[in-house]
């Protein structure tokens, strides 16, 4: 370039004028936070109503028994938190996927017959709600969709639609103790279908499968191959007269996310 002239390219050009067009802040949401609506906390945050001043107030919370104090930590529990601080062998980084030691134990506790699970299988989160997260999101994509209970736990709306992935709804029955309508969960399913939610024991129904329909969901999902995303979150909530079986202890050939936790 000859001295004394100055060369300008094209794309400082384009800078500039770029800038003159921002005159203000103009910041807007991302397409996952205006697509993430959670239905629960939409309803609860705006309510505005008064608690009768006759009646004592039943705190129930949100699903979490011990915010209010009405459950308490078993002394085995505490022990076991302080020995571990105290032993200085688990104060730093950790696998992404948590500590071997505490997958091992989640992998002795959760195995039974039909499913025996090691380390490597287990992937620890932060509670329940983000295994369900990083189940949807690992095997759906933008376009897809997911089949989800109706009536159902409305957390998976608000992780599928965040990220671009299509809500559909198979029914429960309530004349027949809220178990899946089969014919219409089979209906659901199209190409665009990533994975199955089975929620059992059920919330909000409260209702536990049994064996015999969990199997009829299974050959539902051989017949279509269709994965499933198996919420059981509520498994030691069972009513008397009623056994809990975990979805994956009767399959060996059907892909089968497992998500629980130690919340409840």
């Amino acid at each position: 370039m000859p001295s004394g002239m100055l060369y300008i390219s094209p794309q400082l050009h384009d800078f500039q004028d770029e800038f003159r067009t921002r005159r203000s802040w103009n910041i807007t949401p991302s397409q996952l936070a205006t697509r993430s609506l959670n239905v629960i906390r939409d309803i609860v945050e705006n309510m505005n109503i008064s608690s009768n001043p006759k009646k004592h107030m039943i705190p129930l919370s949100i699903g979490d028994p011990t915010i209010f104090g009405n459950l308490q930590p078993c002394e085995e529990i505490v022990e076991a938190i302080v020995e571990s601080v105290r032993s200085m062998k688990f104060n730093g980084y950790a696998e992404s996927t948590g500590m071997e030691e505490a997958r091992q134990a989640v992998a002795t506790y959760t195995s039974c017959s039909g499913a025996i699970i090691q380390a490597k299988d287990v992937i620890l989160t932060s509670g329940c709600s983000q295994a369900l997260d990083m189940c949807i999101t690992a095997l759906g994509n933008t376009g897809q969709n997911i089949l989800v209970p109706r009536p159902g736990f409305p957390l998976y709306r608000t992780l599928a639609e965040g990220a671009g992935i299509e809500i559909k709804y198979y029914n429960l029955v309530p004349e027949q103790k809220w178990e899946v309508d089969l014919a219409d969960l089979e209906n659901q399913i199209d190409d665009s279908t990533a994975a199955i939610i089975v929620n059992n024991p059920s919330n909000p129904c409260g209702s536990v499968f049994s064996r015999n329909h969990l199997q009829a969901i299974l050959d539902v999902a051989a017949r279509k191959l269709v994965p499933i995303i198996a919420d059981e979150i509520y498994e030691h909530f069972v009513f008397p007269g009623y056994n809990y079986s975990s979805i994956a202890s009767l399959s060996t050939e059907i892909p089968i996310l497992s998500c629980s936790g130690l919340t409840k």
